[in-house]
């Protein structure tokens, strides 16, 4: 007995021990979140610093307890880029930008509301530099703007045109004895192919080969403007592969020159007057954003909703969702201080049946404000169903839109549960459909054309909004749709969007359809608690997620792409063909 007091008081101890240093870390957590709220002090004589290795989403975000889930710290938000180069540009505090170059995680349609940014940065007559050890295209496009570029010496530059790798499933479920069986509306509609293909279908493959055509010639042309060389000649400079190293790109006037990074932050100093021992005050867009505070005295608003990631039903912490999204767009409803909204939209789809709900909340919303769409890097299927809610539709030229269609893939495991894993289903029902959708076995006939009906249900739906939203007959919709996913340049043209232009020019055409002189900016979603930030760091599935993505790396999208099959198993869907990455 004596023994096992000893035993429970040793327990109780390390318990509350373990429950004393989990306080006092989550109020050295709470501490740090507290310190890095604070406003960063600018310098004068300070450089505004674009980092093009990092990720670039919709909307900043810092995150300051990520340590626990080894997630990063902070997210750069477009919205953050933009407003620092706009406020940098009559602030003397800021002298110049520099941009580093590498390898560039960013969609081409932000690269390029980054690139005009900072192209209207220049009128300031502020310097800006670029350099880097190595840079893909992505970030040479970004670069491009420059003054002066360098690179390393020995460094390397990617000019070879640019290319969309498919990442294709069939062989996988092959060999897991997983059977599919696919439904479409739409002959370029493909996003069932990664599931029931091994390659592009032939259809895919052209309309993807018109998209990068379409991008390509935007990319040479800003090429063209640095090195006053015609787009037709840089096109054959990039078939024969004559840029390989830095002395290439150097002869062929692409970069200014090669300098090693010491030497280049000689030359910043050089522009500031400083001193050889005195550092260079760096700042990045969001520790700037940070400090910029708005002196508009109206107490009008014109909210900002970012509707970024795929669509799902329900809610959840990341993407869109159908029930978070309803909540935000009925609570700006009851805010009579809102007078207009502006609907950023970045997504390749989802859901249809979600995509429906927030379309019919965005149209309960515009019966009391108008509402403008701003077209990120995707704005399609999904994305462009959402988008047909509003006044009018805003793209960039890179932004990928249209694909007006919706799928269906059926999965089949009873092969795979019973050959790999001895396991067996049998089922009592009481009808023809009672046990449908079953993945335990194959389809019947009748099945088949249940699917087809709803799928030929739902497309006509989708192509409905398209019509009543851009004013066309449903045989011009149906010309337009079948899938097809087009470049904003080329929407434009079909009449898809009614223009080209940011976040700022849906600001500014949303405040004339209010009349508004003058407005406050509104962002939602609102930034989360930092009290829910603890408890979502120290979550099990965050931290799960972290860790899964930090052993696989690139491979990571693969994971995804798997855990979207198994939470849309089933389901009809508005998207694209996949995640299009185009490098």
């Amino acid at each position: 007995m004596q023994q096992f007091f000893k035993i429970l008081f040793a327990t109780l101890l390390a318990l509350v021990l373990f429950t004393i240093i989990g306080f006092v870390s989550l109020i050295g957590i709470a501490a740090g979140a507290s310190s890095a709220g604070e406003e960063t002090v600018i310098e004068d004589n300070s450089v505004l610093m674009l980092d093009m290795n990092d990720p670039v989403m919709e909307q900043g975000s810092k995150d300051p307890f990520a340590a626990l889930s080894n997630a990063p710290t902070h997210t750069m938000g477009l919205n953050q880029i933009i407003l620092s180069l706009k406020e940098a540009k009559t602030d003397d505090r800021i002298k110049g930008v520099y941009i580093k170059t590498g390898v560039c995680p960013v969609g081409w349609a932000t690269l390029q509301e980054i690139r005009s940014a900072l192209i209207d940065f220049k009128s300031s007559k502020k310097f800006i530099y670029a350099y880097g050890e190595i840079a893909d295209q992505k970030s040479y496009y970004i670069a491009s703007v420059s003054d002066h570029l360098y690179m390393n010496p020995i460094g390397g530059i990617e000019f070879n045109g640019l290319s969309l790798t498919g990442t294709f499933y069939k062989g996988t479920l092959d060999k897991l004895d997983i059977t599919t069986e696919a439904f479409h509306c739409g002959k370029y509609k493909g996003a069932y192919e990664p599931y029931k293909l091994d390659k592009f279908s032939e259809p895919n493959r052209y309309q993807l080969g018109v998209l990068l055509s379409d991008l390509y010639s935007t990319f040479l042309q800003a090429v063209s403007q640095k090195t006053g060389t015609d787009t037709a000649t840089l096109s054959k400079m990039a078939n024969e592969g004559l840029v390989k190293f830095p002395k290439d790109a150097v002869a062929n006037k692409l970069i200014d020159g090669v300098l090693y990074a010491d030497s280049v932050e000689k030359l910043i100093k050089k522009e500031l007057a400083l001193k050889e021992k005195e550092k260079i005050s760096f700042v990045s867009p969001d520790e700037y954003a940070e400090g910029v505070t708005s002196t508009v005295k109206s107490k009008d608003k014109i909210a900002i909703i970012y509707a970024e990631g795929a669509i799902y039903d329900g809610e959840g912490d990341e993407d869109i969702h159908s029930k978070d999204m309803t909540k935000v767009i009925r609570k700006i409803g009851l805010d009579e201080t809102i007078k207009a909204v502006v609907l950023r939209v970045n997504s390749p789809g989802g859901s249809a049946l979600a995509s429906e709900v927030i379309y019919h909340e965005l149209m309960e919303l515009r019966k009391k404000k108008p509402i403008v769409v701003s077209m990120g890097n995707y704005a399609a299927s999904g994305g462009y169903y959402i988008s047909c809610a509003a006044d009018s539709i805003f793209a960039d030229e890179n932004t990928l839109t249209g694909s007006i269609g919706v799928v269906g893939v059926m999965f089949n495991v009873g092969d795979m549960m019973k050959n790999k894993l001895g396991v067996t289903t049998d089922v009592v029902k009481t009808g023809t459909y009672s046990d449908f959708p079953n993945m335990m076995r194959p389809m019947t006939d009748g099945e088949r054309t249940w699917i087809q009906s709803y799928l030929d249900t739902t497309y006509n739906l989708f192509k409905s909004r398209v019509a009543m939203a851009r004013n066309l007959t449903m045989e011009q919709v149906e010309e337009l749709a079948q899938g097809h996913v087009y470049s904003g340049r080329l929407a434009k043209d079909l009449k898809l969007v009614d223009g080209f232009g940011n976040v700022d020019r849906a600001l500014q055409s949303v405040a004339g359809m209010a009349k508004l002189k003058t407005y406050k900016i509104v962002e939602y979603p609102k930034p989360v608690d930092k009290i829910e930030m603890i408890l979502s760091s120290l979550s099990g599935k965050k931290r799960e997620d972290a860790a899964i993505k930090k052993m696989l790396g690139e491979d990571y999208k693969v994971y995804q792409e798997v855990q979207k099959i198994r939470s849309q198993q089933n389901q009809i869907q508005a998207i694209m063909p996949w995640q299009i990455d185009i490098r």
